[in-house]
């Protein structure tokens, strides 16, 4: 890994074929390599004096490891979902903290990720990253196949951490940080077959790699997954129709119904606290923001009614929400 002062940073992109595999690159602007290879992010920060990044990633097919190391980077990287929809990248990322400390923000959980520890994280919904000064940071891409193949309910596995300190936890760390560092010596085939198996590993140590039976209860867990899913995309949608969703998702309205009945709440249910609680988080974190641009955003009709179901929910007003932070 090589690194240059000042705002610029130099790139070993393993992620070539041939005699290509190792090229060096400098680029002015950091955020542009980001977007290239980690997805699209808005980013914002202050660069601080002695500003370094070193970077280096290695790719085949659908499966990345990458490293970055910053020194004085503290920065915030939101991705939203305009990001999501222009790239429509959808795979699971793993954060193998080596050094210094991250908060991730997704699905309404926020964690700290750092030394000892890993967290994941979905391409898929919005997320917000705050780094916190120097890291050194190991990411770990998987395509949604792979973990859909093998696990229902990818998304509860995000935003929440593991120790890496003992176990099955620490199996997987060290055999990701064993692919990272060996990656740019191996074949395509070889790195293929490696990914795979630390991904079934990571798979192990965040919740179980039991794989899916197929039965009925498996498909009607995986069509509910799908269908919050394609709800969280659509919130801001003060129109959005259940028919909409359930033709989206390839099920009969009935059966959507049926499925969030099973899961012990309405699909309307479901919606409007999605809805709020998306709100808050917006509240809470971008306190600037009129009250009436977040209810719209998260597709409330008019900013009385939402104050009203926001009271309601949590015992106190929008204002008072942007107050507390």
């Amino acid at each position: 890994m090589v690194t240059v002062a000042a705002s610029q940073w130099v790139v070993r992109d393993d992620s070539l074929e041939g005699n290509a595999r190792e090229r060096v690159s400098v680029h002015d602007d950091w955020a542009d390599f980001v977007t290239r290879n980690l997805g699209r992010r808005k980013i914002r920060t202050e660069r601080e004096p002695g500003f370094q990044i070193g970077a280096r990633v290695h790719l085949v097919d659908d499966f990345m490891v990458a490293r970055f190391k910053t020194v004085a980077g503290r920065a915030r990287l939101d991705r939203e979902l305009d990001d999501i929809r222009a790239d429509g990248r959808d795979a699971y990322v793993v954060y193998l903290s080596l050094e210094g400390e991250h908060e991730l923000t997704q699905i309404h959980r926020s964690v700290r990720c750092q030394a000892h520890s890993m967290t994941m994280i979905t391409q898929a919904e919005p997320v917000s990253q705050i780094k916190y000064g120097d890291n050194d940071t190991v990411y770990f891409f998987m395509p949604r196949s792979f973990i859909d193949q093998r696990f229902i309910g990818g998304e509860n596995l995000c935003a929440r951490t593991v120790s890496t300190l003992d176990g099955a936890e620490r199996l997987a760390c060290e055999t990701l940080k064993t692919l990272q560092r060996e990656s740019s010596s191996m074949s395509d085939e070889e790195f293929r077959t490696a990914a795979r198996l630390t991904g079934e590993l990571l798979l192990l140590a965040f919740g179980g790699a039991g794989k899916i039976a197929p039965d009925a209860s498996s498909v009607r867990a995986a069509n509910l997954v799908r269908a919050k899913r394609t709800i969280r995309a659509r919130l801001a949608d003060a129109d959005l129709k259940l028919v909409d969703i359930a033709a989206e998702c390839g099920l009969s309205l009935r059966y959507l119904h049926d499925l969030f009945r099973d899961d012990g709440r309405t699909a309307s249910e479901y919606i409007r606290s999605e809805r709020l609680l998306r709100a808050r988080h917006i509240l809470e974190n971008l306190p600037a923001l009129p009250v009436t641009d977040v209810s719209m955003s998260c597709g409330f009709s008019s900013p009385s009614q939402f104050a009203t179901a926001f009271r309601r929910a949590f015992g106190i007003s929008p204002r008072d929400a942007k107050q507390r932070h």
